[in-house]
């Protein structure tokens, strides 16, 4: 049988512990735009957060040469280049 050396410690034992706690995260289907995105953050799609639009609208082409770029900065990129 199996016994412990020494006695594990309470701050040991919360670590093991929290993984247990641990929740995937939830989505809501976007009012506007039927798209999935988490509760109280910004819709990356519509760029609305509350009813306030808070980041500029984004087409699909711009999400496209967004995630194109190897920079993970939101940055618009012209059509033409």
């Amino acid at each position: 049988m199996a016994v412990p050396k020494k006695k594990v410690s309470k701050s040991q034992r919360n670590q093991r512990r929290s993984a247990d706690a641990l929740v995937a995260p939830s989505y809501t289907e976007d009012g506007k735009s039927g798209m999935l995105r988490r509760s109280h953050h910004i819709d990356l799609t519509t760029g609305l957060y509350r009813g306030r639009q808070i980041l500029p609208e984004w087409t699909a082409q711009d999400q496209v040469a967004m995630v194109s770029r190897p920079s993970r900065r939101r940055v618009k990129v012209d059509a033409e280049t």
